[in-house]
């Protein structure tokens, strides 16, 4: 959905509004959980009624992009934990190397599975960490944010 504001005059004395957006299963119970989402529009008075007037169609986009990140992260899990059974062997290889630049070269579900297994068989040591990955400490923080790693 795209729309161009035909008229510069706004909506108070600022250029962007954030709107907030609650969603709740349909006919859902009054104590139903509610997910909140935060949307930034232009205050520009045609852009304000635009979005009223598409607001179904609005929430249908923000659903869909739910599930669409629900689905990715789903993929990712699972291809992590498959490759986190697979791993061992490498562990061992990882070691003797001190990685040299191994995390450059995976996918993201293969670093996730790694990172999982790294830490888990360092006792969530980072400095061990990242001597056997052959990383910096920052890489490796970075790299756990990526991969939604709990710290």
């Amino acid at each position: 959905m795209a729309y161009k504001a035909r008229s510069t005059e706004k909506a108070g004395g600022y250029d962007y509004r954030i709107m907030e957006v609650r969603l709740r299963k349909k006919n859902a119970g009054p104590d139903a959980k509610e997910e909140l989402r935060l949307l930034m529009v232009d205050s520009s008075w045609d852009t304000l009624r635009f979005v009223q007037d598409n607001m179904e169609e609005l929430v249908g986009n923000i659903v869909r992009l739910r599930r669409l990140e629900d689905c990715t992260n789903k993929g990712i899990n699972e291809s992590a934990a498959l490759f986190q059974r697979n791993l061992e062997p490498l562990m061992s290889s990882l070691a003797a190397s001190k990685g040299e630049g191994v995390m450059d070269k995976l996918s993201l579900s293969l670093k996730k599975a790694l990172l999982l297994l790294v830490m888990e068989r360092y006792q969530s040591d980072r400095d061990q960490a990242c001597k056997v990955l052959g990383i910096t400490r920052e890489k490796l923080d970075n790299e756990l944010v990526l991969c939604g790693v709990a710290r």
